[in-house]
């Protein structure tokens, strides 16, 4: 595959990984006004976040076989479409129920996106280049979650929370068109009963029984459970307890993207010389200091946007570094049921998500406090998944 080639894909896959954090990030600024609107609490409009990611979940277990079976292209643009579709009911909600209910369906639809995705890259590409890979098309997505917030604040405070759905629906029109007439079909091994219960049911216990799958899988799921913690929690310190507006709020969550797109460019580079072990190592060990650092600051009330912003640098940039390696090593034995693998993975990772976003709505109080506590657990816990898990397999493997 020629340089411009490669490059050409990396920009096509970054784009279907958007929809995920412009469903998340997007929608951030809106949690401070929603209530207001439906006359409900704070904690009900989190949940609607909770629904979402409950969706984004729940989604990943259907595209991969399905793309398995019918192939990669026809399954992006049905899933997208959809997306589209539940935007606009979205904007047009009339209840909080009615909200959290479409917000779920939003987040079914738009996981379709990146499960593909990976599964294409699983098509094309060996273990390294597929990391190298991973590495770049997360660096481009890393562009939706950088100027999400801040575009939905201004849309919020200048047009309304409703019309930050019709952007969303916007933008998923704009993926279809470019998957449309950009993207090639990958899948040249379909599966024609990759979606009978009794085989899908099968394919995933084939896949949970391999160790190395569940050991990059588990560590992988910890950070996605704190980087949904952070999302989740941020409206609350940031708006709520330090007061910034939603414009500021967009403003402030732009920053820590800009170091993750910058690392996920430098692992880029590098991942083929340090290697995936060493790449893992390097984000648990930051992750870690990150999670620790913001409870530490939080429990002695030590609180403003440096203090809890500062740790969300270093907590990204780690996950700039394990996102590609555990990616790759989880799907790397599994290339004749790739889709299927991706959606497992993908079904762990946002599973976490959904239960941090909850223990974050329950444990509200208006503070910073529960977002810091959750991602201290959740960072610490993916060290030791690495360090009992990830690293005694790579060691085993290097022995043989």
């Amino acid at each position: 595959m020629t340089r411009w080639r490669f490059a050409f894909l990396a920009g096509l896959l970054g784009l279907l990984p958007m929809l995920l954090p412009l469903t998340v990030d997007g929608s951030l600024p809106t949690v401070s006004v929603i209530p207001a609107y439906f006359q409900t609490s704070t904690a009900s409009v989190q949940y609607s976040l909770s629904a979402a990611v409950l969706g984004i979940a729940l989604g990943q277990l259907v595209y991969g076989p399905l793309s398995d079976r019918f192939g990669r292209k026809p399954v992006l643009i049905g899933g997208i479409s959809l997306y589209v579709v539940t935007a606009i009911g979205c904007s047009m909600a009339a209840s909080i129920e009615q909200l959290i209910g479409l917000r779920f369906l939003q987040g079914f639809f738009a996981c379709s996106g990146i499960i593909v995705a990976r599964a294409v890259i699983r098509d094309l590409f060996d273990r390294e280049a597929a990391a190298r890979l991973f590495a770049l098309m997360m660096g481009i997505h890393g562009i939706m979650p950088t100027i999400a917030p801040g575009v939905s604040g201004w849309v919020t405070q200048e047009y309304g929370w409703r019309n930050v759905f019709l952007v969303m629906a916007g933008f998923g029109v704009f993926t279809v068109l470019a998957v449309l007439f950009g993207l090639a079909e990958s899948n040249r091994t379909r599966m024609a009963n990759a979606v009978q219960p009794s085989v899908l049911f099968r394919n995933y216990r084939t896949i949970l029984r391999d160790r190395g799958f569940r050991s990059y899988a588990t560590c992988a799921c910890f950070m996605y459970g704190a980087l949904m913690a952070y999302f989740a929690g941020a409206p609350v310190g940031l708006i709520q307890y330090l007061g910034l507006t939603p414009v500021q709020f967009g403003v402030v969550m732009a920053v820590p993207m800009v170091f993750y797109m910058g690392s996920q460019i430098a692992v880029a580079r590098i991942a083929h010389g340090i290697g995936m072990d060493l790449m893992i190592r390097i984000g648990v060990i930051l992750a870690s200091i990150a999670g620790i650092g913001m409870f530490a600051f939080t429990a002695l009330g030590i609180i403003n946007v440096y203090t809890l912003m500062g740790p969300v640098v270093l907590m990204l940039t780690s996950f700039a570094f394990i996102t590609p390696g555990t990616t790759a090593g989880a799907m790397s034995p599994f290339a004749g049921m790739a889709g299927t693998a991706s959606s497992l993975l993908g079904f762990i990772q946002f599973l976490a998500a959904a239960t941090s976003t909850a223990v974050i709505g329950v444990l509200n109080d208006g503070t910073p406090y529960p977002m810091a506590a959750v991602i201290c657990v959740c960072t610490v816990c993916a060290l030791t998944a690495y360090l009992t898990l990830v690293r005694r397999l790579a060691r085993q493997a290097s022995a043989a």
